[in-house]
């Protein structure tokens, strides 16, 4: 009798308002649908402090601590220019916190560094100050010998060129939105891109899921969106649905896809 799949998640925002009292059962459904792994990514100070707690309560969530792009830009926005429907960052004092991820990394705690990057959509000035945050964030990741996890939309190619700069050896681009050239480049470059539920219903992300290297494939969830479902939250247990998707787009079986992301994982997360 085979054993049952495993199931990774490499990007999930489980502190998230989405997610507010529900973060335990949200663990719990991800376990019993057969994920191993939940990466639980921070964004600024109170979500990375929010992320260790929560994480500290289950054996499959792991965190990753980092700084979003454009909270690494709080200081410099102005608020009163703000063009976007939803409310700007709070500020906050970027170099201590790079300190705090840097101090939690020596304990051992982390399996990752990020979410952190580069974001030339929701903002498309203060590009210098990202970069300088992005660049210490992965100073601090290779430091502690740990990968980055990068939001690079509409900064991809940029992005690819900084790792390559500092020589970071251990990444994962997550949701991907650049040309499948590009996300080949990754690849080839040796990094890993993780590839969100919506690949159910997405065809950029199946192109991806077909023509990408397998080796160089993860999961993740980006909970609470890009879900399978084009209404509702997505969540860790969603995977299956991903896998299943990637599988098909792919030609190979369910578990051949699943086996393969799972030792991707293993490979760059050491877990």
């Amino acid at each position: 009798m085979n054993a049952q799949p495993s199931y990774v998640d490499a990007h999930a925002h489980l502190i998230h308002p989405a997610f507010a009292g529900e973060e335990d059962a949200t663990a719990e459904r991800a376990a019993a649908a057969g994920l191993d792994v939940v990466i639980v990514n921070g964004l600024e100070p109170r979500s990375n402090r929010a992320v260790l707690e929560l994480c500290r309560r289950h054996d499959n969530l792991r965190p990753a601590l980092g700084i979003y792009p454009v909270d690494a830009i709080a200081r410099q926005i102005d608020r009163a220019a703000w063009p976007h429907p939803f409310a700007p960052p709070e500020p906050f004092d970027t170099d201590a916190e790079i300190a705090f991820i840097d101090e939690v990394a020596a304990t051992g705690e982390l399996i990752a560094v990020g979410e952190c990057g580069l974001d030339a959509y929701w903002v498309t000035d203060h590009m210098a100050e990202q970069e300088r945050v992005l660049v210490a964030l992965c100073e601090v990741a290779k430091r502690h010998d740990l990968p980055v996890i990068l939001h690079t939309r509409k900064a991809e190619a940029r992005t690819l060129a900084i790792l390559k700069e500092l020589g970071v050896e251990k990444a994962d681009f997550h949701c991907f939105g650049g040309k499948l050239k590009l996300a080949v480049e990754v690849a080839e470059a040796g990094y890993y891109l993780s590839i969100p539920p919506v690949v159910e219903r997405g065809e950029s992300f199946q192109r991806m899921a077909a023509k990408l290297p397998l080796d160089r494939i993860l999961t993740e969830t980006d909970c609470p969106y890009m879900g399978p479902d084009k209404e509702g939250r997505n969540e860790p247990a969603f995977v299956p649905r991903g896998v299943v998707a990637m599988a098909q787009a792919r030609g190979i079986t369910a578990d051949a896809m699943a086996e393969a992301v799972r030792e991707n994982f293993r490979r760059l997360f050491g877990a």
